[in-house]
């Protein structure tokens, strides 16, 4: 069971750490930032039967050759034991990662996935659709009793009309323990799926399609998530709930009620990571030590590197299969080399699923790079073959039957996988110094040079509140407050997009070797809401002090991965396709400070270009003033008196702040 937050705080309440759910986004998997949209219901692309999608060929955006609109994320970390590799997951955030700001206290249309036209015919005999889905999954947010997951399907000349829909019929502490399920058409009835925790299960739904106004060209099908804000006294802690994930999406004809099992054996889980620790790290040092060799790559008889990763039967009757795997070195080589290995026979029984592991000679891993490549990437491939499946759908059936996961080595460590499945802070009348502190070890003596860090949306900008950015030396398995190795003050967070990491470049290099520790120090009580990573969860690793001088374990150590990395680039460059672009945001002056009337803006000339947008926060996470700058003289006599943060941003980017005083 995965914990929502300790108790929440009072105003007089100790500090107290905190992890709030939320689904963060990869960058690299979105095309472009979106809007939040509905697409006409008119297509120029008609599919044919049948329609299947288990979102196993791509991440990031639903297939635009098969879907409308791409509200809905596909991802392969956030469903837990899915049928396939790959869910869609729907939540209440917009493409860039902002909540919708329509979202409110009553359930409203968030995430909305809609096929294209399909063609369908008058004469088509047994037409059903069918899928699977789950509450929840990975995240720490459960849906609550007044959201549901809606299935519509639309008819030439009469419009969007129900079919389906599921919502939490009891809730039991921070469970669900039972989902109604009510279906509208032919023989309306509601389905009770009990269970002591069905957020772990994904459940099989079938609709006949069989109605003469559905069979006809131009028929669609749609799914939206209908979802509420989560709801929080406590600043920079409200944020992104209220998931569902959905997989096995299959629309055909001449099929049965019955039939909601595919003939199929598929990749459930491609390979996580292949280091034991740390999810990636300096090529440098890897290659460098052989003490980091045995510690982070090898097996136990130091012969190989370690793959492992799920393969499932979802019906099919010939389960036999060959299983092999391929490793290609796509970055840091001279060339894109790519070699195969093959495990011979397996044999699955329908409905179950079994989990392999496959040493790749540690000889072709260390060796296939050049000797001073510095960033480099490993695409590894496990690849299932040789049995039979439907005939209807052996295009569709063998997408699944390759999992692909890319291994990068760059210039920082990091134990995150670049997406955060939930938010961790500290918050409560006495966290203005409370600290958080991420242990790390350096198999080379190396140059610190910078940290990223990534922060969460939240609502209002709720977590827009400063901060001193810390390492620190080891003294006794606990950072060591004597010799503080940096500390600078005053920096903000800053979110502009997807699952994006801040970049925070060291005013002065810090040299390290060994252990050492790297995060942050509360200079306000309210949370911060840094990504926690709930897929890789290392231990003895994250430390907190919630009175700023008595350092402990925090509760939430090893249950997730708090992502902060310390980066080791000469410059700020980060190629990590998981977790995207960084940023430094410059420092603004304002004059006067404090402020009567009209504020002065002196910007650095990186940020004279226009156009800007200006953006005033109060202290209580709340956006005053949100308008185009349109000169640096800015008048904020109406403002109440207190103190504010501005922010200027340049499109999605968040590019400078600066913090007032009003009088």
């Amino acid at each position: 069971m995965f914990l929502l937050a300790v108790a929440l705080a009072s105003p007089a309440a100790p500090a107290q750490e905190a992890l709030q759910g939320l689904l963060a986004r990869p960058k690299s998997a979105v095309s472009a930032p979106r809007a939040v949209r509905m697409l006409a219901l008119s297509h120029p692309d008609t599919l044919e039967l049948p329609f299947f999608d288990d979102f196993s060929q791509q991440l990031g955006a639903p297939n635009q050759s098969k879907w409308t609109d791409d509200m809905a994320f596909v991802n392969n970390t956030y469903g837990i034991n899915p049928p396939t590799t790959g869910v869609a997951t729907f939540d209440i955030l917009d493409g860039r990662g902002y909540v919708y700001k329509h979202i409110g206290n009553s359930p409203a249309g968030a995430d909305t996935l809609t096929s294209k036209p399909i063609n369908l015919h008058p004469a088509d005999a047994g037409v059903y659709l069918s899928f699977a889905y789950q509450p929840k999954g990975m995240s720490d947010d459960i849906p609550e009793a007044t959201d549901s997951l809606t299935l519509q399907l639309f008819a030439p000349g009469h419009g969007w009309i129900s079919a389906w829909h599921v919502f939490p019929d009891t809730l039991r502490a921070d469970s669900v323990v039972a989902l109604k399920e009510k279906y509208f058409l032919q023989t309306p009835h509601d389905k009770i799926s009990s269970d002591a925790d069905v957020t772990t299960k994904f459940f099989k739904v079938i609709i006949a399609v069989s109605d003469t106004m559905f069979l006809q060209p131009g028929f669609r099908f749609r799914f939206v998530s209908y979802a509420t804000r989560s709801r929080s006294d406590v600043l920079g802690k409200l944020g992104n709930c209220d998931i569902w994930n959905l997989d096995l999406v299959y629309l055909n004809k001449n099929r049965t009620a019955a039939d909601t099992m595919l003939a199929d054996v598929a990749i459930a889980t491609p390979p996580q990571k292949l280091l034991k620790e740390y999810y990636t790290m300096p090529w440098r040092h890897l290659k460098g030590s052989p003490t980091a060799q045995q510690a982070q790559l090898t097996n136990a008889a130091g012969t190989g590197v370690a793959v492992t990763f799920g393969v499932g039967n979802l019906g099919a009757s010939q389960s036999g299969f060959v299983t092999a795997l391929e490793m290609s070195c796509v970055k840091g080589a001279s060339s894109v080399q790519t070699k195969r290995y093959s495990f011979g026979g397996n044999n699955i029984l329908a409905d179950t699923a079994r989990v392999y592991t496959f040493n790749l000679p540690l000889s072709d891993f260390l060796n296939t790079p050049l000797a001073n490549a510095d960033s480099v990437t490993f695409e590894i491939k496990t690849i299932i073959s040789e049995y039979t499946v439907n005939t209807n759908l052996v295009a569709e059936l063998r997408a699944n039957d390759t999992g692909v996961f890319r291994q990068n080595f760059h210039t920082c460590y990091a134990y995150d996988d670049g997406t955060a499945e939930n938010g961790f802070g500290i918050f409560g009348a006495n966290a203005a110094n409370a600290k958080v502190a991420l242990k790390y070890f350096s198999y080379l003596r190396d140059t610190l040079s910078g940290v990223y860090i990534h922060f969460n949306s939240t609502q209002d900008s709720g977590n827009m509140q400063q901060f001193k950015l810390a390492v620190w030396s080891d003294k006794g398995g606990l950072p060591n407050d004597d010799n503080m190795l940096y500390l600078e003050p005053n920096l903000v967070p800053s979110f502009d997009s997807l699952n994006t990491f801040t970049y925070y470049k060291l005013t002065h290099p810090v040299v390290v070797e060994g252990t050492f520790y790297v995060g942050w120090v509360q200079q306000a009580s309210a949370m911060l809401n840094v990504g926690f990573d709930r897929n890789n969860r290392p231990a003895d690793k994250m430390f907190v002090s919630v009175n700023g001088y008595t350092w402990q374990h925090s509760v939430f150590d090893g249950q997730g991965a708090l992502m902060v990395r310390p980066s080791f680039a000469s410059r700020s460059d980060y190629p990590n396709t998981a977790a995207g672009r960084q940023e430094y945001l410059l420092k603004v002056s304002a004059y006067p400070n404090p402020v009567r009337d009209e504020l002065t803006l002196h910007l650095p000339d990186a940020l004279r270009e226009a156009p800007l947008q200006l953006e005033i926060v109060n202290l209580a996470g709340q956006r005053v003033r949100y308008e185009p700058l349109t000169s640096n003289v800015v008048n904020v006599s109406q403002l109440p008196q207190g103190a504010y943060f501005i922010r200027l941003s340049r499109g999605a980017k968040n590019v400078g702040y600066a913090k007032i005083v009003k009088n």
